[in-house]
């Protein structure tokens, strides 16, 4: 299933995996537009009918939020096993980012003039999971913990119900555990027009977070503006760099734990030393995907975009890496510290082989939410400052407006902005 080949920068298959992208088919967007129009203009009507329609939930019946009868039905129902895992994946969330609260200051100058920089949390979000065929439990952690570390009053939850109109018990466990009782039973671009324009039952928010099909992403596309949104989010992908004493089990492991997300358009790439250790990691490949039934699941991803190249030098694979710009690189290294300091273009970098992807997906306390498809290069994956806003705080007293009117005048005056200019002139 996997590639194995020699790389260069000419490499077909490393050019494939440069070109690849999260395409959204043109006939989704067309999709997409009607039902944001239709849920602005119609509020519940649309949002009902659009629910009927696309996921065969009738709200009227169900109703619209996740009740309490709901949330204790589910304490009761999930395992204390699973609770315990929750509760310790959560404090390694919180001791995490709430190390990357902003903080503000105060410059003050010799002329009387204070110029503050202030943080504060958005007033309301809408975090969107899905629960019907994968609940994504580790992805509502994610969201949650740095929107409630940033201080967000107003968090609300959409997932698409089941066909009985429940909520899966472990997406109910985790939003109660974090106190968020707000759960509409709402999903698809239907659900999040309701809450970027707000509807006669649904609330109005500042910013969408969260994963889902082509038309979410296309509908937080769209919204934009009208809302803040975190990202669109592609496929998932990772990068490992392994030198010939890395285990290549290990290796195959992490390659199949990418490409088990099944949509066919998972990256899973490795760069190796030598054609020998290549070979035995897509050995292990074979055999692990045989013996644990993991064919089918990893098979379409492995064919599009498993890559073995093997290279000349660590340098050159960390080289090929920042080129990819992957969501995810990992460093199965003797000696990771030069290859880590050089590697920059990466969501996250795991370090070391018992550092293994899964790692940051669930547990350690970094969040798992990143850029994909090469946009590593110019963004960041998730933190308190998606739920957070800076602003700035100008106190310009008449000494220091004299000391500098001149200057502002010539600026202003230079762009023919002379009411910007008069409005500094009056006050000489």
């Amino acid at each position: 299933m996997v590639t194995i080949s020699k790389f260069s920068y000419d490499n077909p298959r490393f050019i494939n995996l440069l070109k690849r992208r999260s395409s959204i088919p043109a006939e989704v967007e067309t999709i997409v537009k009607e039902v944001l129009k239709n849920v602005r203009e119609q509020g519940d009507k649309a949002l009902y009918d659009y629910m009927k329609r696309f996921d065969n939930v009738d709200i009227k019946e169900i109703g619209l939020f996740v009740s309490e009868e709901e949330f204790t039905r589910a304490k009761e129902m999930v395992s204390e096993e699973f609770k315990e895992a929750v509760k310790r994946a959560c404090d390694n969330l919180f001791r995490f980012h709430r190390r990357q609260l902003p903080k503000g200051f105060t410059e003050e100058y010799e002329n009387g003039a204070v110029l503050e920089r202030r943080y504060t949390a958005v007033n309301s979000v809408a975090v969107t999971v899905p629960g019907n065929m994968a609940p994504l439990i580790s992805t509502l952690c994610m969201n949650l913990v740095p929107a409630i570390v940033a201080g967000v009053p107003n968090i609300y939850i959409l997932t698409k119900p089941r066909a009985d109109g429940t909520i899966d018990e472990h997406l109910l466990y985790v939003a109660d555990y974090l106190g968020v009782k707000n759960y509409y039973k709402l999903s698809g671009s239907q659900g999040l027009a309701a809450v970027a324009y707000g509807t006669e039952t649904v609330k109005k928010v500042d910013a969408i977070t969260g994963p889902g099909n082509n038309y979410t992403q296309m509908a937080k596309k769209l919204l934009f503006g009208e809302v803040k949104i975190d990202s669109i989010a592609g496929p998932s992908e990772i990068a490992i760099i392994a030198d010939e004493k890395a285990n290549p089990t290990f290796i195959a492991a992490d390659m199949m734990s990418q490409a088990e997300h099944g949509t066919g358009f998972e990256a899973s790439a490795t760069f190796c030393l030598s054609e020998a250790r290549a070979q035995e990691i897509k050995a292990e490949i074979n055999r692990l995907c045989q013996e644990n039934d993991l064919v089918k699941a990893t098979g379409k991803s492995f064919e599009n975009y498993g890559d073995i190249f093997v290279v000349d030098s660590i340098q050159e694979a960390v080289n090929a890496v920042n080129e990819l710009a992957p969501e995810h690189a990992e460093l199965l290294l003797e000696d990771c510290e030069d290859a880590l300091n050089q590697l920059t273009n990466a969501g996250a970098v795991f370090v070391g082989e018992y550092s293994t992807e899964p790692v940051g997906d669930y547990f350690c306390g970094t969040n798992h939410i990143l850029p994909t498809c090469g946009t590593a290069r110019f963004s960041s994956g998730m933190s308190v400052q998606e739920f957070m806003r800076g602003y700035s705080v100008i106190r310009y007293p008449e000494k220091a407006l004299k000391e500098n009117a001149d200057y502002i005048v010539e600026l202003a005056e230079a762009e023919g902005m002379r009411a910007h200019a008069l409005a500094v002139k009056v006050r000489k």
